[in-house]
């Protein structure tokens, strides 16, 4: 698993990561990704038999999972290689730091070209790392925290465990030069892995980018009623309040957004887990709105059934999620893709070019109506001005990709789509994916049990108590979802924290190519939406 996507045009695009294929779930072959695929927006699909476009890349490729993918959209490109971790399974030796970039040539391909070799000196005071929170807009790609580990880099090969490192790497497209930046006012530690970062387009003069959930380095989950925004412009951080049902302190969960007719931004937040694996993550098997202005959260009410983790969203205009890749936490079913529908707040078992524009779902609606906002939520004076400058897109159908994730450009009138994340990759040239026969699943990691247990504590907690719930062994394919999952404390002195544990490596069962067939078509597991 462990893998962005992000929307160009009427494609929705998938770097890097890692799956599991094979027939069923017995005999399964577990591989890095070693393509790019591509999923066609402007085409009518269900869930079951979507077709994957399947792009080479070539020799000097990074390949990593959790790696990169910011798109410039003045430019028509992808950038990827400055983060990432070299797969668990068969892949090279860590590549040392490198930038590629890859131009779309609107038929699901296109063509990856270095563009930052190993030897540029932005790499000087830049080191990779994994996990961390990213988003890219405009002409700004953005990364926070994340941790350095021994499948990152050549120079962190022999780490004997992973390092939480604080700070915020900026990357700019026009002049593809990489700045750092102090995160003290992120948290008090400045850092966190396997949460999200988010930009929301149409608030403050260019867009703020939010950070959501994750962890530090002991376990202590950061909760949702407490906000971070970054403002890329000004370089100002805010902290704002939200209330509401709020979530609980969550990792590995999805996020996406999109500007509603009514002049507000919904962001939705779908599964993950509070690190323990087993029946106690069945909960986490639900969808959150957060709605801006007001920063009032609203559950989605469903009974849960299929616990995601380690998945990615994407609003793909209309009212349309894309929910790909992940497992099911409770079981360790490997999921495949699902739609959800923002007004309906229904899962559908398809995709339609003709989704009518999103509006408000009614919980929003009643909320907004019995609380007119007067500007009293904003924790100071500046936010609330910055959310006095607006600049909503006009919200159409799916046909017209209108997301309403672009931003402001220095260097031109708007910038991209907000990046998503999806995992996995086929060899071959149009790839199909399915339930039955030979079944492609999105799959990050498993966990050892001591992780899948500390995980569940906050940082006052006992990091050495005995785990009593175990990764289940892998049963039938159903739902999505994903996971990784860290223990640590912080190095004194120092402004890191080392992790105690790292992640067990699934066994090898062997290659693509040894075996399998290189043309054989796949279906992606669906299901009925979830």
């Amino acid at each position: 698993m462990d893998f962005p996507t992000a929307v160009a045009g009427r494609y929705i695009y998938i770097e890097g990561g890692e799956l599991a294929f094979g027939n069923g779930v017995s005999n399964t072959v577990y591989e890095y990704s070693s393509t790019t695929l591509a999923i066609d927006l402007s085409q009518d699909w269900v869930n079951a038999t979507v077709v994957l476009h399947s792009t080479n890349k070539p020799s000097g490729f990074p390949q990593l999972s959790s790696p990169s993918l910011w798109w410039d959209e003045r430019d028509n490109v992808f950038y990827s290689g400055a983060t990432g971790r070299t797969s668990f399974f068969h892949a090279p030796k860590n590549p040392p730091l490198s930038l590629w970039s890859f131009e779309p040539d609107r038929t699901g391909s296109g063509a990856w070209t270095e563009v930052l070799p190993t030897g540029d000196d932005t790499w000087v005071n830049v080191i990779r790392t994994a996990y961390g929170y990213q988003a890219s807009a405009g002409n700004t790609a953005l990364v926070l925290g994340g941790a350095a580990t021994s499948k990152t880099s050549p120079e962190t090969q022999g780490l004997p465990r992973d390092i939480l490192l604080p700070g915020l790497l900026e990357f700019d497209m026009r002049t593809r030069r990489f700045t750092n930046s102090s995160t003290a006012e992120f948290n008090v530690h400045g850092t966190g892995v396997e949460g999200r970062m988010h930009f929301v387009p149409s608030f403050g003069p260019n867009g703020l980018f939010m950070v959501l959930g994750g962890h530090n380095s002991s376990g202590y989950q950061y909760p949702f009623d407490q906000i971070t925004l970054y403002d890329a412009t000004s370089h100002q951080w805010y902290n704002q309040s939200a209330t509401g049902n709020v979530p609980n302190g969550r990792q590995d969960f999805c996020v996406a957004g999109v500007n509603s007719t009514g002049g507000t931004y919904e962001i939705f937040l779908y599964g993950g887990h509070g690190g323990r694996l087993g029946p106690t993550a069945v909960t986490y098997d639900e969808i959150y709105i957060l709605t801006l202005p007001a920063f009032y959260w609203t559950k989605v009410q469903y009974p849960p059934g299929s616990p995601r983790g380690g998945h990615t969203c994407n609003a793909v205009g209309g009212s349309q999620i894309i929910s790909i890749g992940g497992f099911d936490v409770n079981s360790a079913v490997y999921t495949g893709l699902g739609i959800f529908n923002m007004t309906s707040l229904a899962w559908e078992d398809h995709y339609s070019t003709n989704a009518p524009a999103y509006v408000q779902s009614e919980p929003v609606r009643t909320f907004y109506a019995d609380n007119p906002q007067d500007g009293s939520q904003f924790s100071t004076p500046e936010l609330r001005e910055l959310f006095q400058t607006t600049h909503f897109t006009p919200v159409g159908t799916s046909g017209s990709n209108s997301t309403g994730a672009s931003a402001p450009d220095a260097g031109s009138s708007s910038g991209p789509d907000h990046p998503g994340a999806i995992a996995g990759g086929v060899v071959g040239g149009v790839v199909g994916l399915a339930v039955v026969g030979a079944v492609v699943f999105y799959f990050y990691r498993r966990m050892k049990r001591r992780n899948s247990a500390e995980q569940h504590h906050d940082a006052s907690d006992d990091l050495h108590q005995d785990a009593s719930d175990d990764l289940k062994p892998l049963a039938h394919p159903q739902a999505p979802a994903e996971l990784h999952v860290s223990r640590g404390a912080q190095l004194d002195g120092q402004g890191i924290q080392e992790m105690q544990q790292q992640p067990s490596e699934m066994p090898a069962h062997g290659r693509l190519g040894e075996g399998n067939d290189p043309e054989a078509q796949y279906e992606l597991d669906a299901g009925q939406g979830k």
